[in-house]
């Protein structure tokens, strides 16, 4: 009798470790979840100019996670340095003449560099390709 009364409670503790066990592993995954579910898909437009000139427009799928790097990278053909954006679609940043890509949000300058930059829904980003003075 003290034999089977050991081995049922042997069977019991293994059976309450093994279910606090699955109860911490899925708050972990609902947790894992909910953070992943926190981006929210969102569209935005982004025009490229040079010197004034639109040379392109594109609605961008993406998402609150992203950051503009990221969108930059996933849908137009960019070249980077040093965490810099020095050229998009074939044209290239000219030291020597002064001409540098720079960008706006909603027509408003930014001050961080486009991986650190979020975006959010319907947002407006121009890259333009023009001389600084």
């Amino acid at each position: 009798m003290k034999k089977k009364t050991t081995t049922c409670l042997a069977f019991i503790s293994a059976l309450f470790i093994v279910g606090c066990s699955n109860e911490n592993n899925s708050a972990d995954t609902n947790e894992t979840t909910s953070q992943t579910s926190q981006a929210e898909q969102i569209d935005v437009t982004v025009e490229i100019e040079e010197e004034d000139q639109s040379i392109g427009e594109k609605e961008v799928e993406t998402t609150t996670d992203e950051s503009l790097m990221q969108v930059m990278r996933n849908n137009f053909a960019i070249k980077e340095d040093g965490g810099m954006i020095v050229a998009v679609e074939g044209v290239e940043q000219d030291e020597d003449e002064n001409m540098y890509w720079t960008y706006t949000i909603n027509d408003e300058m930014v001050n961080t560099g486009a991986e650190e930059t979020t975006l959010e829904d319907g947002d407006q980003v121009t890259f333009t390709y023009d001389k600084m003075e």
